[in-house]
This record gives structure tokens, C-alpha cells and sequence, in this order.
């Protein structure tokens, strides 16, 4: 059976046949007897009722982009009520993409810079949960698919990461991650069948990123999933990180390999 006979069979068959087929929000946006409301609802904030749709259009749609001083003001006073907790000091920067907040826990004196993006959409995920004085760089992505995300007090996100988690992304404290980090705890796709897009086939993990505390990673590192890095360790810039690191090492390269033991 060839590719393009196996889409149209796909495609054309009963949505309900048709929804393991799909990777997460795909599986939703793409069923028509959902309504466009239904849809959104469901991508930006979840299985809550419309008041709370129509809260959070208010607060992001008033208060998002309201630059300097006013808007850091106004967000502090509004942006809390979305989340499922937020402790004191929090900053939100200009034009955040929240999604999902009832799922996200935010420690006390964390920082979020401008246009950074906090992700916990899932069916049965516990979703992202900050520590204390916490800083997230400019553009960064903290996204889950379906997992979760912990970060732990102290860390410094740096601008334009990008965390994903379908299974398990556990980041320690006094953890540092340099500018063009990538973090992707699950999303691996099996392809193991050849009749059949990869797009259709099962997404596995390996088991999360477990990061411990007190680690520095280098600019444009890769830490793929499957991975722990014990206490202490330096990840060099450009790493691709592929397996396990033990405690207090330098590592680096593509893949990386211990150079050298601290």
C-alpha cells in the first residue's frame, strides 16, 4: 500500500477511527464537529468553562503590550489571576503567549522577559512549575506536549531557549543555560514502517531530562531526551548532548563526551 493511498484512507475515514492517528493538538484542531470556539478554548486555556476564556481574552488582550513601566505595573496586578499560583515579585515581560495557565505554578521573584512563551497544555499533565527567582531570557519557549516542566529556584533561562516536554524536563537549582539552548524531553517518533508517514507514527520517549543542580550549559546546546547531568557539570557551547553525563565533569562536542573532570 503506497503513501498517498494511505493518507486518503486516513483522511477519509470516521474521525473516531481517525484520532490516534493525530499528534496532540492536531488530533482537536482538526476534528470538524468542533466548533472554531471549542477549538481556541481548548488550545489557549483548556477544559475550563468561557468565563474563564473570556478572563483571560480581557487581561492578555488589554495588558499584554503596554510597554515600560505601566505595563510591568499592570501585568503584576492582573497577570496573577490567571495561573494556578504565583508568588510575590513576579515580572511579566511585553507580550507573553500564555496557554494553559490553570496548569502553571510560578515561584516567588521570577522574571520573565519580553515575548517569552509558557506552554502547559495536556490532557493529564501536571504542566510547569517554577521555583523562586527564576530569571527566563527574551524569546524563550517553555512548552509542554502531554508532560511536564520543573525548574528549580535560581536558574537562569537564557534568551531564546527552547524547552519542550512530552514525558519528564526536570531542571535543578543554580542552573544556567546559555542563549540557543534546546531541550526536548520525548517527541521521539518511531519509524519503523515504511507504508505509513512518520507524521502518523507513535511518538516514544526515552525516559525525560533530568538536569541537576548547580550546571552550566553552553550557547546553542542540544540536550535530547533520555539524558541526566549530575551535579556540578559544564556543558561546552555547541554540544549535542546524546547520553548521560556524571557529576562534575566538562563536557563537549557533537556528541558530547566528558573532556574533563572538575
Amino acid at each position: 500500500m503506497n503513501i498517498e493511498f494511505r493518507l486518503k484512507l486516513i483522511y477519509n475515514m470516521p474521525m473516531g477511527d481517525k484520532e490516534n492517528k493525530f499528534i496532540g493538538d492536531q488530533k482537536f484542531l482538526l476534528d470538524h464537529r468542533k466548533g472554531m470556539a471549542a477549538k481556541y478554548k481548548n488550545l489557549a486555556v483548556g477544559d475550563v468553562s468561557f468565563f474563564s476564556l473570556l478572563k483571560f481574552e480581557l487581561i492578555t488582550t488589554l495588558f499584554s503590550g503596554i510597554p515600560g513601566g505601566l505595563g510591568l505595573f499592570l501585568r503584576k496586578l492582573f497577570f496573577p489571576s490567571l495561573f494556578k499560583k504565583t508568588g510575590k515579585g513576579v515580572v511579566f515581560g511585553k507580550q507573553m503567549t500564555i496557554r494553559h495557565p490553570r496548569k502553571i505554578e510560578i515561584g516567588n521573584g521570577v522574571v520573565f522577559d519580553d515575548n517569552t512563551v509558557l506552554d502547559a497544555k495536556g490532557d493529564n499533565n501536571r504542566g510547569i512549575v517554577m521555583g523562586d527567582n527564576i530569571l527566563v531570557g527574551r524569546n524563550t519557549i517553555i512548552s509542554c506536549k502531554g508532560g511536564d516542566i520543573e525548574i528549580g529556584d535560581y536558574s537562569n533561562i537564557g534568551p531564546n531557549n527552547t524547552l519542550i516536554s512530552e514525558s519528564t524536563l526536570k531542571i535543578g537549582k543554580y542552573v544556567f543555560t546559555a542563549g540557543h539552548s534546546y531541550l526536548i524531553a520525548g517527541g521521539n517518533h518511531s519509524f519503523d514502517k515504511k507504508d505509513q508517514p512518520i507524521w502518523f507514527q507513535p511518538s516514544t520517549s526515552k525516559g525525560g531530562i533530568f538536569i541537576d543542580d548547580d550546571i552550566w550549559i553552553g550557547a546553542q546546546s542540544t540536550i535530547l531526551d533520555g539524558v541526566k547531568i549530575g551535579t556540578g557539570t559544564v556543558i561546552g557551547a555547541a554540544s549535542l548532548v546524546l547520553k548521560s553525563i556524571p557529576s562534575f565533569s566538562v563536557a563537549a562536542g557533537s556528541p558530547a563526551q566528558v573532556i574533563k573532570k572538575r
